[in-house]
C-alpha cells in the first residue's frame, strides 16, 4: 500500500515522464501480463513508448474516461475498477468467460512541439505528409505550438480454450476489430480486420502491425486500409501483436495563445496467436 507522499510522487513522475515519451514515441497499448488465463484473474499494464516496449503507467481515474472489460460472447461488460497508483493498471478478477475485449480511452493530453521537425517527422511516420504543408498554408508556427491527443486501446484475451466470441465495436471513437477470433483461428495463418473512426469505416489510413515471440526480435511492418476500411496481415504461432493507427487533424484554435492547432486520435489493439489451446 503506497503512503499518500508517495502517490504524489508516482503521479508525478508518471505524468512527466509521458509527456517525455510522447516527443520521441507515441505508441499507447494495453499489454496483459497473461493473454490466456484459467483463473479469471486479469493483470494488464498500460504502456506507452516505441516499438512495443515501454513504459508501465499506473491506475488514475484522472487519465482515463473508459475503462472496461467487454464480453466477446454475450452481451455483458464490467467497469475496470482499481486503487491510485496500482501497477499493472489493471488488475482485477472477472466473471465474464470466454473471449474478452479489454478496452481504454484516455482524457486528452497535449504535447508542445519546440522544432518543426518534429511534428514534420511525427506526421511523416503516420502517413499524413500531406499536412507539412497544411501547416505552411494556415502559417501556423514553427516553433513552440501545441498538439491535443487522445489514445483509444483494444487488448483481446480469452479464459477458455474453446474461447466462444469474437470481436466487436466498444463504442470508441477509433477502433479496430478483428474479423477473426485469434486464439480459435488455427486453420489459417491470416488475420483480417476493420478500421473504424466515429462508427465508420476508415479508408486509406495506415495501420503499422508490430509483432514479437516473448523476449525476440520485434518485426514491424506497414499496410493501409482498402476504400472499405479493411486490411489483412499475416501472423504467426506463438507471437504477440500490436496494431496501431493515427487520425491527425488541424483544429480551429489561437495558437497565439497556447491553444493547441493540431489534434491527434490513436487507436491500438493487442492480442496473441497461441502456439497451443489453454
Amino acid at each position: 500500500m503506497f503512503t499518500k507522499v508517495q502517490l504524489r510522487i508516482l503521479y508525478v513522475f508518471s505524468f512527466l515522464t509521458a509527456c517525455i515519451v510522447q516527443v520521441s514515441a507515441h505508441e499507447f497499448w494495453i499489454e496483459p501480463t497473461k493473454y490466456q488465463i484459467n483463473d479469471n484473474i486479469i493483470n494488464a499494464h498500460l504502456r506507452v513508448g516505441q516499438e512495443f516496449q515501454g513504459m508501465a503507467l499506473m491506475y488514475n481515474p484522472q487519465d482515463f474516461k473508459t475503462f472496461k472489460i467487454l464480453s466477446g460472447s454475450k452481451n455483458k461488460k464490467e467497469k475496470v475498477k482499481g486503487i491510485l497508483g496500482d501497477v499493472p493498471a489493471l488488475n482485477t478478477k472477472t466473471k465474464l468467460e470466454d473471449l474478452l475485449i479489454i478496452y481504454h480511452e484516455t482524457t486528452d493530453k497535449f504535447v508542445n512541439y519546440k522544432k518543426f521537425q518534429k511534428f514534420k517527422d511525427f506526421v511523416s511516420e503516420k502517413g499524413y505528409e500531406q499536412l507539412i504543408q497544411t501547416h505552411l498554408d494556415k502559417d501556423f508556427p514553427q516553433s513552440n505550438f501545441m498538439e491535443s491527443y487522445r489514445r483509444y486501446a483494444k487488448s483481446l484475451i480469452t479464459t477458455s480454450s474453446a474461447s466462444k466470441g469474437k470481436d466487436k465495436k466498444t463504442g470508441l471513437l477509433f477502433e479496430f476489430v478483428l474479423d477473426q477470433n485469434p486464439y480459435t483461428n488455427f486453420d489459417s495463418n491470416q488475420i483480417s480486420a476493420t478500421l473504424f473512426y466515429k462508427k465508420k469505416p476508415l479508408p486509406n489510413n495506415l495501420i503499422t502491425i508490430f509483432s514479437k515471440y516473448k523476449n525476440s526480435k520485434l518485426s514491424v511492418s506497414n499496410v493501409k486500409t482498402d476504400e472499405k476500411g479493411k486490411f489483412t496481415f499475416e501472423t504467426e504461432s506463438g507471437k504477440e501483436y500490436l496494431l496501431d493507427s493515427v487520425v491527425i487533424y488541424p483544429l480551429k484554435s489561437k495558437p497565439d495563445e497556447q491553444e493547441p492547432i493540431w489534434h491527434s486520435d490513436w487507436a491500438s489493439t493487442t492480442f496473441l496467436v497461441p502456439e497451443n489451446n489453454l
